[in-house]
């Protein structure tokens, strides 16, 4: 693969984010906590999954085929490690997440095989099976907002902590930014297809897309890095001001 520069520095990304993944996987050691070792996961796998999706011109033809395969088996891995986590963190006791969770990542890693025998990675359309994968984004998103609402409406009688109301509202910004990209990448590669000018990465790869990809990049690493690497005197600054618990 040829490299190009300075589009090319955006590879640092998957770095930065690989070194965020060993401190989570770390962290999951210790703790022998699975939701750590999920958010690894996917901040170890998807970031080179976008890489590799926008980059396969870059190869020989000839291995053009095995680097959408391995691309999109960095995708679905992603989104079977959001299923779970979504699972394990905010419906542990609901039997039809349950079913959702386990049910959606062997549907996700049937459709990522099943492309191979049928021939579907020969062609640039393969990331379109990527479609249910994207759905874990909108779960994630879904349930952090919501636990966010109803976190602040009990910090508010002083029956919730604020660091951990505030860690739903920033686990909400980040996966909803990434929701909007994904959404924005989706939709740009549809129109795309209809225009006949559809190619590897879709809309992911679209200046204009890149663009807005770029202006939210700031809050959903200000929100990740809060989330997972906040100083102590940020939580402090939380507490400030809230109502003290409940006796």
């Amino acid at each position: 693969m040829r490299f190009e520069f300075p589009s090319d520095l955006g590879l640092a990304v998957p770095v930065v984010m690989s070194l965020l993944s060993l401190r989570l996987f770390r962290l999951a050691w210790r703790t022998r906590r699975a939701p750590e070792l999920l958010v690894g996961i996917y901040f170890l796998l998807v970031p080179f999954a976008i890489s590799l999706s926008i980059r396969v011109d870059r190869f020989d033809a000839a291995y053009a085929e095995v680097v959408r395969i391995i691309s999109n088996a960095l995708f679905t891995s992603g989104g079977v490690s959001l299923l779970l986590f979504a699972w394990c963190v905010f419906r542990p006791d609901s039997r039809w997440a349950w079913w959702l969770a386990f049910g959606g990542s062997a549907a996700l890693a049937a459709t990522w095989a099943l492309g191979m025998p049928l021939g579907l990675y020969e062609a640039s359309t393969s990331m379109f099976l990527l479609l249910p994968a994207y759905a874990s984004y909108l779960w994630v998103f879904f349930e952090s907002l919501r636990y966010f609402l109803l976190l602040r409406r009990r910090q508010r009688l002083g029956l919730a902590d604020p660091v951990i109301t505030n860690r739903f509202l920033l686990f909400a910004i980040w996966t909803g930014g990434v929701g909007v990209i994904t959404l924005m990448g989706v939709g740009g590669s549809f129109a795309q297809l209809m225009h006949g000018t559809f190619h590897d990465g879709g809309a992911l790869g679209d200046p204009l897309v890149l663009g807005i990809t770029r202006l939210l990049a700031l809050p959903i690493a200000v929100s990740i890095f809060l989330t997972f690497l906040a100083p102590a005197r940020y939580h402090a600054w939380l507490r400030v001001g809230a109502p003290a618990p409940a006796s």
